[in-house]
C-alpha cells in the first residue's frame, strides 16, 4: 500500500510539473509570434531612412543596362537576437532575417538574405539591407527603399521597390545600379513574390 502511495505522488508530482513547462513554452511561442507580427508589420509600412536622391554613382558605372525580370522568389521570416550585428542599439537587439532564393531573367537562379535592426516597440532601427548571390557566385547588393501597401483594403499585398547598390569587389556587379519592384503577401514566409525593373553593370 504504501509503495501504491508513492507511485500515485510520483504520477502527480510528474503531471504537474509537465504541465509548468507546457505553459512557459505556450507563452514563449506566443510572444514569439507577437513580435514577427510587428515585424512584418513594420516590413509593410517600411521608409528608408537613407534620401536616395542624394546618392552618388561611380563614374565607370553603368556600362550596360538591361531589363530585369524576376519570375519569382520565396523565402521565410524570423525575428532573433543578434547583438553583434544590432549591438550599436539598445536592447533587445532583435534582427529581422529573410532567407530565400528565386530565379531572374539575366542570371537564372539566385538566393538572397536581407537583413535590419528591429526593436518591437520603435520598427526598423537601420535599412533593410539585401545581399542577393547568383548560381555563378556573384553578388549584387540592395537596399528597401519603400513598401506601399495594395489599394483593396482587405487585400495583404504590397509592391515594395528596392534600389541596387553595387555588389562583390571585382565580381560582376562590383558597380551595379538599377531598381528592382516585386509584388506579393508579405504578411506570411513562404509567399511567393514576382517582380521587375532594370539592372545596369
Amino acid at each position: 500500500m504504501k509503495k501504491l502511495f508513492f507511485y500515485v505522488l510520483g504520477a502527480l508530482f510528474l503531471f504537474a510539473s509537465c504541465q509548468s513547462d507546457e505553459l512557459e513554452s505556450d507563452a514563449l511561442v506566443q510572444e514569439n509570434d507577437v513580435i514577427l507580427m510587428k515585424a512584418i508589420e513594420a516590413y509593410s509600412n517600411y521608409q528608408s531612412k537613407t534620401d536616395w536622391s542624394q546618392a552618388s554613382k561611380s563614374p565607370n558605372a553603368n556600362q550596360v543596362t538591361k531589363k530585369w525580370t524576376m519570375h519569382y522568389s520565396t523565402g521565410t521570416v524570423a525575428v532573433v537576437p543578434n547583438p553583434d550585428a544590432c549591438g550599436d542599439f539598445d536592447a533587445p537587439n532583435l534582427e529581422l532575417q529573410i532567407d530565400g532564393y528565386g530565379r531572374g531573367s539575366l542570371f537564372g537562379n539566385f538566393t538572397f538574405t536581407n537583413r535590419a535592426c528591429f526593436d518591437p516597440e520603435l520598427g526598423f532601427l537601420s535599412d533593410l539591407l539585401g545581399v542577393g548571390t547568383t548560381a555563378a557566385g556573384d553578388q549584387f547588393y540592395f537596399v528597401l527603399e519603400s513598401s506601399i501597401p495594395d489599394p483593396e483594403p482587405n487585400d495583404n499585398f504590397v509592391t515594395q521597390r528596392w534600389n541596387i547598390r553595387g555588389g562583390s569587389e571585382g565580381g560582376r556587379f562590383e558597380r551595379a545600379s538599377g531598381w528592382l519592384e516585386i509584388y506579393g503577401d508579405n504578411t506570411q514566409s513562404g509567399s511567393v513574390f514576382v517582380g521587375w525593373g532594370e539592372f545596369t553593370y
